[in-house]
């Protein structure tokens, strides 16, 4: 498997893709990977590993969908993070200079 960013108007997405065979084909189903949603908390995740170079919100602040949160450096570029939601900071997990991996919680709204 291999990992691809991939810009698509403007916004940045990481993909695997993973070589399909005849036998794959079958047996893989493809499946759309919703932004995490629990009870009444939203949640943001690392998109990419690498590490946090600036975390831009606090708890208690108020975030719009698509506001940079947070900026991690992998493969030295910087990626800016940006919320899928709009809502409070109920928790920062992480600080700079953290190391993040690919889908670690790092911030979560309510």
């Amino acid at each position: 498997m291999k990992t691809y960013r991939v810009k698509v108007n403007d916004k940045v997405y990481e993909v695997e893709v993973e070589e399909v065979t005849s036998e794959t084909k079958k047996e893989t189903p493809v499946t759309k990977e919703e932004p995490a949603e629990h009870h009444n908390h939203r949640e943001i995740h690392a998109p990419l590993s690498g590490k946090v170079l600036e975390v831009l919100v606090k708890k208690g602040q108020r975030v719009r969908k698509e506001q940079t949160v947070c900026i991690i450096e992998a493969m030295k570029l910087e990626n800016e993070i940006r919320s899928a939601y709009d809502g409070i900071v109920s928790e920062v997990l992480i600080a700079e200079g953290d190391e993040v991996k690919n889908k670690d919680l790092m911030i979560t709204l309510e």
